[in-house]
């Protein structure tokens, strides 16, 4: 039986990989918390799967904006009183119920504990102008893969500052997002804070991304496994936002393909080969390379950009690595 008020909504337009990994969400949330309705928003209505694994498929207003903007709306986008926006990259591996339990009674909130302060440096946004324009102390810092709100009128304020602060997006500092727009992370965090709602600490229970990994990427979305060390802490999150380069890594194409199995009635296991110790000993790299691939035609200004930035950053990086620690792989 369904719990009606609450649900999760996710996106997946455009590309079709985007459409595969939002398949892959839905398996794994069918398979965990097969109680909590899914919700996506799409250009794929009529795609079978789709209908079969979401239950209730929603056409994407494209006057919305493209890329993270549409995220912006998620307000409008929702059917349920309770909701987690959860990113199509990422794979459910237990339940997920506790993160509404967890959050229930906030307007709007995000997991996390990192603050960014006057001094600090960020990718995304001027830090120093920013707390000074709205006379803030302090900046979230966070993952944007999973969002959590409630159908009230503070939530509704909240998306409505979103919105009118994304339309300023240049002149408040705020970084242009893969040469798409604005970066929705550094809008709904200055947003929370005018708004007065706060992060919650899961301490790595929650969502995280394999970004920062340390050792090995211990995964298992049919027996429900999750533990691995990011930077300095070890975290075992419900749901593994495989995001950026990490979507193209080897560990989520094997759990792609056991939910899909498992989807098809098949209990048999992924069948490994005589490359696979290569695959997973080098799989940041390889995995590189396939997002450079799949990304470099579509948007060659915003790659160029980065890689410029890291060129000039890596002296300092490169400096600071071999006073900190021996140079290993990542």
């Amino acid at each position: 039986m369904f719990i009606l008020q609450r649900g999760i909504i996710t996106y997946a337009y455009g590309a079709s990989y985007y459409l595969e990994m939002a398949k892959s969400l839905a398996r794994s949330l069918h398979l965990h918390s097969p109680n909590v309705p899914r919700a996506i928003v799409t250009d794929k209505e009529n795609d079978k799967d789709l209908l079969e694994l979401y239950d209730y498929v929603i056409n994407i207003r494209h006057e919305y904006g493209s890329n993270v903007k549409q995220k912006l709306h998620l307000f409008d986008y929702s059917p349920f009183e309770y909701t987690l926006c959860i990113d199509s990259d990422c794979i459910a591996v237990r339940d997920i119920n506790f993160i509404f339990d967890d959050f229930k009674g906030r307007s709007f909130s995000v997991a996390g504990n990192v603050y960014l302060q006057a001094g600090d440096k960020d990718t995304f946004i001027d830090v120093d102008d920013t707390l000074k324009r709205f006379n803030l102390t302090k900046l979230p810092r966070f993952n944007g893969g999973l969002y959590y709100f409630e159908k009230n009128d503070t939530a509704k304020a909240f998306f409505a500052t979103a919105l009118e602060l994304a339309k300023d997006w240049k002149n408040l500092g705020i970084s242009e997002f893969r040469g798409d727009g604005p970066n929705d992370e550094r809008i709904f965090g200055l947003a929370m804070m005018l708004h007065n709602q706060s992060m919650f600490e899961d301490n790595g229970q929650m969502m995280r991304t394999p970004i920062g990994l340390r050792g090995s990427f211990n995964i298992d979305a049919i027996k429900g496994k999750s533990t691995f060390q990011k930077y300095n802490q070890v975290v075992s999150p419900a749901l593994v936002h495989f995001a950026c380069v990490w979507g193209e890594h080897p560990v989520y194409y094997r759990e792609v393909a056991k939910l899909k199995n498992l989807d098809k009635g098949s209990v048999k296991p992924v069948n490994s080969n005589i490359f696979s110790a290569i695959q997973y000993k080098f799989g940041y790299q390889i995995a590189l390379l396939r997002y450079i691939a799949k990304r470099v035609p579509k948007n060659y200004k915003y790659i160029q950009a980065r890689v410029k930035k890291l060129l000039i950053q890596l002296p300092e990086l490169i400096k600071t690595k071999y006073r900190i620690e021996p140079v290993r792989n990542k």
